[in-house]
């Protein structure tokens, strides 16, 4: 922490030891795919500026400029008195002058590396370690990075504020999805013009992911988002929190595009305030097992929750959608509309619960699944729940499974159109009136290349 790093000496010796060992290999590192894609949507005219919270200067190494290094860069050393900043590498050279026996035991053992220059270094190694000060006052020296417990510094604040208000959307890469130490917390106030987007992708297939975020909606916000999950790794279990104050409105969609052999196993909380309303949308069609799971807690008179998900699976993908709706208080209204389309041997579950408190009068409660079956292999299951304590109550659920009409596509096929074609015109017909939902012409835009291309896959096969 910044309070240890500025009052224990013992700390600092540590944090110098292992940055030194460290150091040496953040020059070796080159900018990936990922840095490489953020310039080329710049120098496309639909990136203006970048705010980062890495400080490894690897955007701009790939040729990416407006950047606003948020936690501040490593690759300088700042002191603490003066304020004079200087070139790391300038003080890796006055370290290993300090300490040529350490800098020379470096070259002979393994030291493990973070992206940040720190590196794994066994206590014994550097209790001998000396830590050199400032050339200009001889005030402590510290990278030029923002430690935790430290303020950043308002100059990046405005900056990023800048950007930020200039633009037209937003698009959150996540790059820390395989940590659980710690998460993404974003607070509205106001009305939220430009859709915001959270990426959150992975490539280790050996990695289990469990990214965090909260998002709280101050009273009489508004915001549209976009979930956008598309990793490769072994596990991804996003845990997502939705705090929406008095009189808010969100407006939510979730893509799950996970790669083939993901498991995707979602949990998201959605706590509701007076007046508050969410629409939420879901679309599944990655990951061999994905649970999409939502628990809705109506805590204020006069919430409503709009509540739609469409499942799509072919092979032996198993998709399950599970919701439990919670009216806790009176005055209330949930609605639930749920699609399934399965192919092949896939498999499809919605399970839902709607909880009516006894307390919780005036309740509007409704749910309604269908699903589709392409195949005599597919399953589909459906397990809808009433849960009421209250009298003066509407709820209603329903749930129906079938398979693509016959005399429909006859009627298709007998005016020249191909199977293939009238098989997806059926489907998407059958998808649209879930999609239409989404008031936001910008979030549905999102999902319909989605659809449409397993769409593409089914004709294919």
């Amino acid at each position: 922490t910044y309070r240890e790093f500025m009052d224990d000496p013992e700390a600092r010796r540590r944090y110098w030891a292992r940055s030194q060992a460290g150091y040496r290999h953040v020059g070796t590192v080159d900018p990936n795919d990922g840095h490489r894609s953020v310039t080329a949507l710049q120098q496309a005219g639909l990136v203006a500026g970048v705010v980062t919270q890495n400080v490894d200067r690897l955007h701009q190494q790939a040729g990416t400029v407006d950047v606003v290094d948020l936690h501040g860069r490593i690759d300088r050393v700042i002191c603490t008195s003066c304020g004079t900043r200087s070139p790391r590498d300038q003080l890796a050279e006055r370290l290993a002058q300090a300490n040529p026996q350490y800098d020379a035991l470096l070259d002979v053992v393994s030291t493990p590396f973070q992206p940040d220059g720190d590196a794994d270094v066994a206590a014994q190694l550097f209790e001998a370690f000396v830590v050199v000060d400032c050339l200009v006052c001889g005030g402590l020296l510290k990278p030029d990075v923002v430690f935790f417990g430290e303020s950043m510094p308002r100059e990046r604040r405005d900056h990023a504020s800048a950007l930020l208000r200039d633009a037209d959307g937003i698009l959150v890469l996540g790059s820390s999805l395989a940590v659980m130490s710690g998460g993404i917390l974003i607070d509205i106030t106001g009305a939220v013009d430009a859709p915001l987007m959270v990426i959150f992708e992975g490539d280790d297939s050996k990695a289990s992911a469990h990214p965090a975020m909260l998002v709280r909606l101050a009273e009489g916000a508004s915001l549209q988002l976009a979930e956008w999950h598309q990793s490769s790794v072994g596990l991804a279990a996003p845990l997502i929190g939705y705090d929406i104050g008095a009189g808010a409105r969100l407006e939510q969609v979730k893509v799950q595009a996970e790669g083939a052999e993901v498991a995707h196993l979602a949990a998201t909380g959605v706590a509701l305030s007076d007046g508050a309303s969410v629409a939420g949308f879901s679309l599944s069609t990655g990951a061999a097992l994905a649970r999409l799971e939502t628990h809705v807690t109506m805590q204020g008179e006069s919430a409503d929750c709009q509540l739609s998900a469409i499942y799509m699976g072919r092979g032996t993908q198993h998709q399950d959608i599970t919701t439990y709706m919670d009216h806790a208080v009176a005055n209330c209204t949930s609605n639930q509309i749920i699609r399934g389309v399965l192919d092949d041997s896939a498999r499809g579950v919605y399970q839902g619960r709607v909880h009516v408190a006894p307390d919780a009068q005036k309740t509007d409660g409704q749910q309604m699944s269908r699903a589709l079956l392409l195949s005599r292999k597919a399953e589909a299951d459906a397990k809808p729940e009433l849960e009421i304590y209250a009298d003066d109550v509407v709820c209603a659920h329903g749930a129906t499974v079938g398979e693509l009409d016959a005399t429909q596509m006859f009627y298709l096929t007998s005016r020249g159109i191909p199977e293939t074609i009238a098989r997806a015109m059926l489907i998407e017909a059958f998808l649209i009136d879930t999609i239409e939902t989404i008031e936001n012409a910008t979030l549905a835009g999102l999902l319909r290349p989605v659809a449409e291309a397993w769409l593409a896959g089914s004709e294919g096969a």
